[in-house]
């Protein structure tokens, strides 16, 4: 029995072939993906942004103000010469401490004894004829009441025993300045401090009261910082240290070398504006012990004024909007962010000083803002808590 043909069916399955054939069937995939992802985000839950948040809290800060410095010496004392004479003698090392009261140089002093020699010998010869007219002057005086003298007599004796007692004084006061000129020929440091190099030698001549120094002393020990703060400023400092008694200012090299170790205290400010900068002169005074500073050194110097309490944002959470004003993210119990405007006067360290737009429980977003839209939902979850420190 013959078998009949067995007929094709109507509809064929027609297999890809070829490379246009393998693009066609990825592009079914792609489009069979993406439609399976749409279901899924379609009965999903809505997407969350991740943000990082902090809680506001009041912090106890302390107001400063860094200005530049200057370091000034203590005490300088110029040591010249207040006789004329021939240097003997040098009595210090340069570059060496001395003692106020320390003999430094011996100036020749053999002129000076022999004007103090005559001048106590003159006031011998004063204080004799002082005696010899003062009892001429009692004797004429007994005389006169009995008429054995006259009275232009008594009067001439009185009036020589008042002079020969000006001729005392007059000695007195010569002995008295001979004396200090001999003294003056051993000079004497006036201050305690670290003295610089001499600029004369033995043999030299010196003449009272020249133009140049013989050396230079300075008191390293305390050390004055003199400041240079704006006008401006100045007001400021006034309205944050009104409840510091003392203004205690910490020094900073700027360097490799950090912090000064010792704390200063502010002395006083100038009275005057210096038209040329704008600016007035604050003084503190610090110990210098191991005399690290010395004059000339230029230090950054920071005031430390009154403490206060205060609400501070991240300076990286505040946003500078186009129109100048700020705002911050904050994020309500419902987990939903909305835009706040703040206002903030000041700054410490990375911080802005809040003063108005945010209290204090309120919470705020510090990270993963940039995307955020009014009234988003956010997961803060995995939120890390930002001290503004």
């Amino acid at each position: 029995m013959l078998i009949g043909r067995i007929k094709e069916p109507y509809f064929r399955v027609h297999r890809p072939s070829g490379v246009k054939g393998l693009f066609a069937a990825m592009a079914l995939g792609l489009v069979a993906v993406a439609s399976s992802v749409s279901a899924q985000e379609a009965g999903g839950a809505a997407f969350k942004a991740p943000v990082s948040v902090m809680t506001m809290t009041k912090q106890t800060i302390q107001y400063t103000q860094t200005v530049p410095g200057r370091v000034q010496a203590h005490k300088i004392a110029e040591v010249r010469p207040q006789v004329t004479g021939i240097v003997l003698e040098r009595f210090f090392e340069e570059g060496g401490m001395v003692e106020k009261g320390q003999p430094l140089y011996q100036i020749d002093p053999s002129t000076y004894k022999a004007v103090y020699d005559s001048a106590k010998a003159d006031l011998l010869n004063a204080q004799a004829q002082l005696e010899s007219s003062k009892a001429r002057a009692e004797r004429y005086g007994r005389l006169v009441e009995d008429r054995a003298v006259s009275r232009q007599d008594y009067d001439d004796a009185h009036a020589a025993w008042l002079q020969a007692r000006a001729s005392v004084a007059v000695a007195d006061a010569s002995v008295a300045q001979a004396k200090i000129n001999l003294d003056y020929t051993r000079v004497y440091a006036p201050i305690t401090g670290r003295i610089g190099k001499s600029t004369v030698t033995e043999g030299a001549l010196v003449t009272a009261n020249q133009a140049t120094m013989m050396a230079e002393i300075t008191q390293l020990d305390p050390i004055y910082v003199d400041m240079q703060q704006a006008r401006e400023k100045l007001f400021e400092l006034k309205k944050k240290s009104t409840s510091t008694e003392k203004i205690m200012v910490r020094l900073d090299y700027g360097d490799s070398q950090g912090e000064y170790p010792r704390m200063g205290e502010l002395q006083f400010s100038e009275v005057t504006v210096d038209p040329t900068t704008s600016s007035v002169v604050l003084r503190a005074l610090f110990p210098n012990p191991d005399e690290e500073l010395y004059p000339g050194f230029f230090v950054s110097a920071t005031l430390l004024l009154d403490k206060a309490d205060v609400l501070m944002i991240p300076q990286k959470a505040a946003i500078l909007q186009p129109s100048g004003t700020m705002v911050a993210w904050v994020m309500d119990k419902a987990n939903k962010v909305h835009p706040q405007p703040i206002e903030v006067k000041g700054s410490y360290k990375n911080n802005w000083i809040v003063t108005s737009g945010l209290s204090e429980g309120d919470a705020i977003v510090t990270e993963g803002f940039q995307r955020l839209q009014p009234g988003a939902e956010v997961d803060s979850s995995q939120a890390v808590l930002a001290l503004a420190n």
